[in-house]
C-alpha cells in the first residue's frame, strides 16, 4: 500500500512539473519582411503649476499616428524597420502661449508666429522614415534620425532653445516600443525595463518593473507596469528640478501567437519643485496618460 501511495505522489509531481514547464510563454515581437504595422499613441496631460499666491492650470492632448515598416533582418539578426510618423495632432489649452492648436494634416496657419513655428518643425518630422533596429525583446538598439531632418528642425527653430535635438528624436522613436523579458516566463514572472530619458534640465530614469500577470479569455498576456522614476539634474543647467514624489501604473496587452502589442496604457502623476533664473521658485504637478493601440 504504501509503495502504491508512494507511485501516486511522484506521478502527481511529475504532472505537476510538467503544467508549470507548459506555463510558461516566450513573449517576443515578430515580424514579417514587408509587412506595416500602425499604432496610434494618445498622450494627455494636464499640468498645475504654482507661483507665488497664483496657480495656472493647462491641459495639452495630443494624438500620433504611426506606421512600422518591416523592412528585413540586420547582420545580427534584430528586425530593421522605417518607423514613420504620419500625422500629428496637438491642442493645449491655458498654456503660458495661450490655446495652442494644430493639425499637421491641415491646411490652415495660425496666426501666432510662435506657434506657427511649432507646427512647422512637428510638419516637417511627418512622413520622415526613422530607420529602427529592434531587438525580440522590443529594446532598440539603433535609431538613424533621416539625413538632413535635423538641420531642417534646427533652421526653423533658430534660436529657440528648446528646439528638438537629436537625441530628443531618437527618444521620440525609443519610447513607442514595449520591453520583454528574454527568456520564458510564467504568471507572476518579472522583469525590468529601464530608459534614461534626457531633459534640458536633467536626466529622467525611469526603471520599470515589469509582471506577467495572466491571460486573458483571447490568450493575450496582461502585463502590469509599476514604474519608478528619478531625475539627476544636468549641471550648469538654467533651471534646476526636484522631483518630490511620483507614482504610477500602466499596463500592456500582448498577443503571443502574433508577437505585437495590441493595445498599452501608462498612468504617471509626478511633483516637482523648479527653481527658474532669479531664484523664482515653482511648484508643479503633472498628471500623463499615455495610451498606444494598434490599428485595424
Amino acid at each position: 500500500m504504501r509503495s502504491s501511495v508512494v507511485r501516486i505522489l511522484a506521478c502527481t509531481c511529475l504532472v505537476s512539473t510538467s503544467l508549470s514547464v507548459t506555463a510558461q510563454d516566450t513573449l517576443q515581437w515578430k515580424f514579417r519582411a514587408k509587412e506595416t504595422l500602425k499604432y496610434n499613441v494618445v498622450q494627455n496631460m494636464t499640468t498645475v503649476q504654482k507661483v507665488g499666491d497664483q496657480t495656472r492650470n493647462a491641459v495639452m492632448n495630443q494624438a500620433m499616428e504611426m506606421s512600422w515598416q518591416v523592412l528585413g533582418a540586420s547582420a545580427a539578426g534584430d528586425t530593421v524597420m522605417n518607423q514613420i510618423v504620419r500625422r500629428i495632432r496637438m491642442k493645449m489649452d491655458n498654456g503660458p502661449a495661450g490655446v495652442i492648436e494644430f493639425d499637421t494634416q491641415s491646411t490652415d496657419r495660425p496666426d501666432n508666429p510662435a506657434i506657427a513655428r511649432m507646427g512647422q518643425t512637428f510638419e516637417k518630422i511627418v512622413n520622415q522614415p526613422f530607420q529602427v533596429t529592434m531587438k525580440s525583446t522590443g529594446r532598440i538598439a539603433d535609431v538613424k534620425v533621416p539625413e538632413g531632418l535635423l538641420a531642417a528642425i534646427q533652421q526653423n527653430a533658430a534660436g529657440n532653445a528648446a528646439a528638438l535635438d537629436d537625441n530628443t528624436l531618437k527618444q521620440m522613436m525609443k519610447q513607442s516600443a514595449v520591453t520583454l523579458p528574454s527568456e520564458a516566463v510564467g504568471p507572476n514572472s518579472t522583469w525590468t525595463s529601464t530608459e534614461a530619458i534626457q531633459l534640458p534640465f536633467g536626466t529622467m530614469n525611469v526603471n520599470s518593473k515589469m509582471t506577467y500577470l495572466q491571460k486573458d479569455a483571447q490568450g493575450n498576456a496582461i502585463i502590469d507596469i509599476q514604474p519608478q522614476i528619478t531625475v539627476a539634474p544636468r549641471e550648469g543647467a538654467p533651471v534646476s528640478m526636484t522631483l518630490t514624489s511620483s507614482e504610477g501604473r500602466g499596463q500592456v496587452t500582448f498577443n503571443i501567437a502574433s508577437g505585437r502589442v495590441l493595445k498599452s496604457r501608462l498612468d504617471l502623476t509626478l511633483a516637482m519643485k523648479i527653481s527658474a533664473p532669479g531664484g523664482q521658485a515653482i511648484e508643479q504637478t503633472i498628471k500623463q496618460t499615455t495610451a498606444m493601440t494598434l490599428a485595424q
